[in-house]
């Protein structure tokens, strides 16, 4: 009876792991909910990494935020903040509040560079309501966005 019982919870873990594995009742972790890309890319100025003095930041803070702001639709105003990758380098990624992606279409490229708290270098000319950097997002794509050249 004893060894009916241990065949039984090893047989019951098993198909616990086995659903998991092929995600039952959810996607699987590099499958997007429909309606939803992911995106990344990197910040130039000038055709050149933006730069950021690590050496004068705070631990953990990049020195360099990056949000797009959804426009022309009716979620148009939605923030979606980016995750700096390398301020040192302005890489990014662009994968929604929750990871799961954003809905594609046309954003408004938000742009600071300050330390947390400090005065952005550009003196807001890239916030939310100056920026003049827009984009296209379709998914997959590796972005290039030049801060000079505000066109996208």
């Amino acid at each position: 009876m004893r060894l009916f019982q241990s065949r039984s919870v090893a047989l019951v873990a098993l198909m616990v792991g086995f659903l998991a594995a092929v995600g039952c009742g959810g996607d699987p972790a590099n499958k997007l909910p429909e309606g939803r890309v992911k995106a990344r890319g990197r910040l130039l100025k000038s055709g050149l990494p933006i730069v950021v003095d690590a050496s004068k930041l705070p631990p953990g803070d990049p020195g360099l935020q990056v949000i797009f702001v959804k426009v022309g639709s009716v979620d148009a105003g939605m923030e979606c903040p980016a995750n700096v990758i390398s301020a040192t380098e302005g890489t990014f990624e662009l994968a929604g509040p929750d990871g799961k992606g954003i809905a594609p279409g046309r954003y408004r490229v938000v742009v600071i560079l300050a330390p947390a708290g400090s005065d952005d270098m550009f003196k807001g000319k890239y916030d939310k309501n100056k920026s003049k950097i827009e984009v296209e997002i379709k998914g997959g794509e590796d972005l290039v966005i030049d801060i000079d050249k505000p066109s996208g």
